[in-house]
């Protein structure tokens, strides 16, 4: 699952995305947009969780208050947050909410989400990608899934091979990076105009891929 984290005092904000990623799931640090894609979103105040429930109304949202802050969790839970705790809360305990929401949060479907970008429209929530309406879509895994939300909503940077390995393969930064060149490959038949030219998954020499190219985005 992938989780954002936005809670300002640092270290607690670590202890969290330590529990976090020893309990498997991906993490990705900042202030929530309108056009952010994850599946649970952890903040630090209930002002957070309202603003990011008027932002994104069917997000999934845990509020984390300081130690002893009732009325703070209690106004959490009022502006819509689904879960709120402090932070002495333990470890396992923390992991198995965060669990526990993400899945009935994966439970509510979800709106579309899709992409167009150099003539070709993806639709992440179904998985398919269309390029000629007169054909059938064309099916893609949920890795391929996973490795274009990563860099569509890394849009304007280079994401390198390590990035994509430990978020979207799930392994360690330092495992061979083959394995991305390959899938990449794979994608870029599926989605491109012409793969050997690509235009929405580019490569940038001896750094790693970019969403668009400097002129489509």
């Amino acid at each position: 699952m992938l989780v954002l984290v936005d809670v300002s005092n640092d270290r607690l904000c670590r202890e969290i995305v330590d529990v976090l990623e020893r309990a498997g799931h991906s993490i990705e640090r900042g202030v929530a947009t309108a056009s952010s894609v994850f599946d649970l979103a952890l903040v630090g105040t209930p002002e957070a969780a309202a603003r990011l429930r008027q932002l994104l109304p069917a997000a999934a949202i845990i509020v984390v208050t300081k130690i002893g802050d009732v009325p703070a969790r209690v106004r959490a839970l009022e502006v819509g947050a689904d879960d709120a705790f402090d932070g002495s809360f333990p470890p396992s305990q923390i992991a198995a909410r965060v669990g526990a929401v993400g899945r009935r949060a994966a439970m509510t479907p979800r709106a579309a989400e899709q992409l167009a970008i150099d003539g070709c429209t993806i639709d992440l929530s179904a998985a398919i990608a269309t390029r000629d309406p007169a054909r059938p879509p064309i099916a893609l895994t949920a890795r391929e899934v996973e490795i274009v939300r990563w860099l569509a909503r890394h849009a304007g940077h280079v994401v390198s091979r390590a990035e994509l390995l430990q978020h979207v393969w799930r392994v360690s930064a330092g495992s061979e990076t083959r394995a991305v060149d390959v899938a990449i490959a794979a994608l870029r038949a599926k989605l491109e105009r012409d793969p050997a030219n690509p235009a929405i998954i580019v490569s940038v020499r001896g750094v790693g891929y970019r969403w668009g190219s400097l002129t489509n985005g």
